[in-house]
């Protein structure tokens, strides 16, 4: 059985600029009851890049165990997350952790939040689950940013203006060159931060765009999800 936590160049990337956390995640392979907001961003999805392609096989195999024996995902889950937290503790570091690498799920999130000793020491995600952000704002142990898909720009104004979350947005700027200083959302112009340094997204204060990279066959989509510049 395919393990269910994943490091990446990103995961990588965080660990260099947080050296006190060590930051892990789950990839799953998407379909549409994962992401149940997903209609505008489907086609473009991450599994498209990066390592992602040669980890098919081992994604479909995690998403099979979720739906199938659900309890045996949980627990396993959780026992790997417990190695790597004792792992980083024994380091002097923090876990960080995110669940949905590439869905937008909540059940099994919400288990581990449920309980009083949870295996990670911070848990965030990236969600079009408007309800979602606004039941979890403030706290502190799950961070959500909310991702714009070029439709939900009401939702996005509104967490924006009121600083609740904030919102990555997808963009043609290119893997060398610099994101934006700013971005012009619904008439008013938010400072941007570059989403793709680092993923401790809860690191940073709210009320700003979190601008990402096109990947994968979101270089070249030309719909509402990937946002020119």
């Amino acid at each position: 059985m395919s393990a269910l936590l994943s490091k990446t160049i990103k995961t990588e990337k965080t660990e260099k600029e947080y050296p006190g956390w060590i930051n892990t995640l789950t990839y799953l392979y998407p379909n549409k009851n994962l992401c149940k907001f997903s209609d505008n961003c489907f086609n473009t999805c991450l599994k498209t890049s990066g390592r992602l392609p040669m980890a098919k096989k081992a994604m479909i195999n995690r998403t099979k165990l979720l739906y199938q024996d659900n309890d045996t995902f949980i627990n396993n889950l959780e026992i790997e997350l417990r190695k790597v937290k004792r792992s980083a503790h024994k380091k002097g570091k923090k876990l960080a952790y995110r669940f949905n690498g590439t869905s937008d799920r909540f059940e099994e999130v919400k288990h581990f939040l449920d309980m009083n000793d949870q295996p990670f020491d911070q848990a965030y995600d990236y969600t079009k689950d408007f309800q979602r952000v606004l039941d979890y704002q403030g706290y502190k142990g799950y961070n959500l940013t909310f991702s714009y898909d070029g439709l939900n720009s009401l939702e996005t104004k509104f967490l924006l203006k009121n600083k609740i979350a904030n919102v990555s947005v997808v963009m043609t700027t290119k893997r060398n060159e610099e994101l934006p200083k700013t971005y012009n959302l619904n008439g008013i112009d938010y400072p941007v931060l570059d989403g793709d340094k680092h993923d401790l997204r809860f690191t940073e204060n709210k009320g700003y765009i979190i601008g990402l990279r096109a990947k994968g066959k979101a270089i070249k989509n030309n719909g509402t999800f990937v946002q020119s510049i």
